[in-house]
Order: structure tokens, then sequence, then C-alpha cells
């Protein structure tokens, strides 16, 4: 399981969810599970429309998307964990130690940094953050496609 992580869980990891689990789909990946989470989230809230917004451009609907808070279990079960910022990793550390040791920051994808949170922006705000992180999920879904062609 891919476990993406932020804060609200309505915002950046839903978009990132989406994206990779749509990429997957489109390589005959299914066998892999695609999930999110925040640091901070609340239970059941829908993605925000600028995060669905920007996600339609590429064709990928995530309305159906709801909110979920990051939990020991989540971290437990996943295989892969991918946070936006190093606040997020730190938590991560802080609920599971042994989950740091399969934690990256998305952007160590696309030459390291921070992913700035969308929320209250405008959709042009939000184009903006979904290109900032398609590149680094590209190189992710890369990754792992290959990977998963050496395995099998």
């Amino acid at each position: 399981m891919l476990l993406f992580v932020c804060s609200g869980n309505t915002c950046r990891s839903p978009m990132c969810e989406g994206y990779m689990r749509h990429m997957f789909e489109q390589a005959g990946m299914n066998d892999i599970k695609v999930v999110s989470a925040g640091t901070s989230a609340g239970l059941g809230q829908p993605a925000s429309q600028g995060s669905i917004g920007a996600l339609k451009r590429c064709g990928v609907d995530i309305s159906a998307h709801r909110s979920r808070p990051l939990d020991a279990e989540l971290l437990n079960e996943a295989d892969m964990i991918v946070a936006m910022t190093s606040s997020h990793k730190l938590r991560i550390g802080a609920i599971s130690a042994e989950a740091l040791k399969k934690t990256s920051l998305l952007m160590d994808y696309a030459g390291g940094g921070d992913v700035a949170d969308p929320y209250g922006g405008n959709q042009e705000i939000y184009f903006g953050c979904f290109d900032e992180m398609k590149f680094a999920l590209d190189n992710l879904f890369l990754e792992i496609y290959r990977e998963n062609k050496k395995k099998n």
C-alpha cells in the first residue's frame, strides 16, 4: 500500500492519491492500493473544490474522496509513505518511529523541498500546486513501476 500524507487530507494528498491511482490503473497495476490521510484531518470531509478542479484537467475524478485522520494502523499497513512536508514526516515519526524507515517526502522525487499547502487559495493556486507535485509523482510512479517489473 502507498500512503500519501498531508495536513487536512482535502487538498494535496487526495490529489496525489487520485493521480497515482489513475497512473497505476493506466499501467495495469491494479494490485497496488493507494490511500491518503492527514495529520490534522477530520473524518469524512470531501476533497476541496480546488483539488477536484486541478485533477479534472487530467481526467481524474476525486469528487468521491473523503478525508481520514492518520493513525498508527495506516502507517503500519503501508509499504511506502510519502509526506508533503518535513513537518508531516516528523508527525509520522511521532506516531511510529518504525514508519520513518519507509517514509519519504514527495519532492525528494523532484529535487527536494516541501509542497506548499494550497488550502484557501483560488483555482490557479491549486493548478500550480498540482503542477509542482506532478513531476515528482511521475518520477515516483516510474520508480514503483520499475520495481514492480523486477518482481514480476
